[in-house]
């Protein structure tokens, strides 16, 4: 196969974030929530108080404030957040995850992990891991965001990362 052009690289990396987006969008209506609403609940299940700022769980889900505060009120509507008043700073807020909140957690992430073991099956995961950490550490610097390169999940309870 002859080495395509960045033309053709741009244009398929953002094919293949729209087909991820579509796989995962798909697994969350199953699950009765939205990616949006799946990436909070993804990455406040990684802190390891199971609570951040919404200034923190905005960088990392790389939605705008006022999206995020959207997103934050149909998640505490549904029982899957809760906001607090920040103990360090009395202006502002903290949002922890809860039990159920967890539970929606980790039953869609298990349901994603499934799809994409199936999806990447005979991949070298490897090599794969490498050009996805070096993509997304060079675009999250190209636009001004703190790197996740090093980033590695921790797994919910009763499922392993091997």
């Amino acid at each position: 196969m002859a080495i395509p052009d960045l033309t053709t690289l741009t244009l398929l990396l953002g094919r293949l974030g729209r087909l991820n987006e579509m796989l995962v969008t798909s697994i969350c209506v199953d699950h009765g929530t939205s990616p949006a609403e799946l990436r909070v609940l993804l990455f406040l299940s990684q802190q390891p108080s199971g609570a951040a700022s919404p200034r923190h769980v905005a960088k990392f889900v790389v939605q705008t404030t006022g999206g995020l505060t959207a997103t934050l009120g149909r998640l505490e509507t549904a029982g899957l957040v809760e906001r607090q008043s920040d103990p360090n700073d009395g202006r502002g807020k903290i949002v922890s995850i809860t039990p159920a909140g967890r539970e929606v957690h980790d039953r869609a992430l298990d349901s994603i992990v499934t799809r994409t073991a199936e999806v990447v099956g005979g991949v070298d995961l490897g090599q794969l891991d490498l050009i996805v950490r070096s993509l997304v550490g060079s675009l999250e610097e190209s636009v001004g965001l703190p790197s996740s390169r090093d980033f590695v999940a921790v797994p919910s309870k009763g499922r392993s990362n091997a």
